[in-house]
């Protein structure tokens, strides 16, 4: 069965994952070819899974606690939203009680969430991440040299309503309907793609090495998108990019794609955490179809 994507301006923000591709899903969706399977296998937000997904689909990533907590908004919401339900009441039942001119002198404060990050990363979960990603500062996950969560709360912000959460999880529900979900190495995922499927890739890029929890070596990457078009995959990769004037793309070797484009992500959350100026972010696009 030959299928297309969704043409979709606005994606649900459901997970907040560095690198989310919700500000192109509306022209990645239009530029995707006609598929018999959608496989992501850097799942990551998943935005572009929201313009593709089908029963049958497979999305996939490394981080395990990132693939289980996709598992719990297709096949137990309730449990999602009430766990974070719970967890943001408790939290802004502290932020009632504190003296704010602490939160900028201290990163001990507010105890509840940092208590929730000292146990995620002595166990890592699904929940516990949920909740860290609403909370900390702008949403950007990032891991510290030993695999560790090490943002920092978001003191100018409370987290998403429960209520709006909610609605949001059960938008994306019944789309995951029949949606496999696993926990490989990229490679194993992109082996079961065959002929007439698209792969959407989005993996973590040269230039951002220090907020992602594991890396991948370009050249097997090349290796893997090579293979793909000799068994007749259609495939899109993500990869770098501009920020303001300085020219992150790395060098593909040409022969693996028909077309190169660059596709406007908005200004750099991260440089407006580290107070540093607000550039413009253009990333790169290459399709081998």
């Amino acid at each position: 069965m030959t299928r297309n994507a969704r043409v979709v301006k606005n994606v649900p923000s459901l997970i907040k994952w560095t690198g989310s591709k919700r500000s192109q899903a509306y022209a990645i969706s239009q530029l995707a070819p006609n598929f018999n399977r959608y496989i992501e296998p850097f799942l990551g937000s998943g935005a572009i899974l929201h313009t593709a997904a089908h029963p049958g689909a497979l999305g996939n990533d490394i981080y395990k606690p990132l693939i289980d907590l996709w598992c719990l908004v297709r096949d137990n919401p309730e449990e999602l939203v009430n766990d974070y339900s719970v967890k943001w009441q408790h939290l802004n039942e502290e932020l009632l009680t504190i003296d704010h001119t602490k939160l900028n002198s201290t990163r001990t404060i507010p105890e509840y969430y940092y208590s929730i990050r000292k146990k995620f990363n002595e166990s890592p979960n699904a929940l516990d991440l949920n909740f860290l990603m609403r909370t900390c500062v702008n949403g950007i996950v990032r891991f510290n040299d030993k695999g560790e969560f090490n943002n920092s709360f978001h003191l100018s912000r409370k987290g998403m309503q429960p209520e709006r959460f909610s609605s949001i999880v059960h938008a994306w529900n019944p789309l995951l309907n029949g949606v496999s979900f696993t926990n490989t190495d990229y490679k194993e995922c992109l082996a079961q793609a065959t002929k007439g499927d698209f792969v959407y890739l989005d993996p973590p890029y040269a230039a951002t090495k220090s907020r992602y929890a594991s890396l991948l070596e370009p050249e097997e990457l090349f290796s893997e998108l090579e293979q793909l078009s000799i068994r007749g995959v259609n495939w899109a990769l993500s990869y770098d990019g501009k920020r303001g004037d300085t020219d992150l793309t790395q060098d593909l070797p040409k022969e693996l794609y028909t077309k190169h484009l660059y596709l406007n992500s908005g200004n750099s959350a991260v440089k407006k955490v580290l107070s540093g100026p607000i550039e413009n972010v253009q990333e790169a696009l290459y399709i081998n179809y």
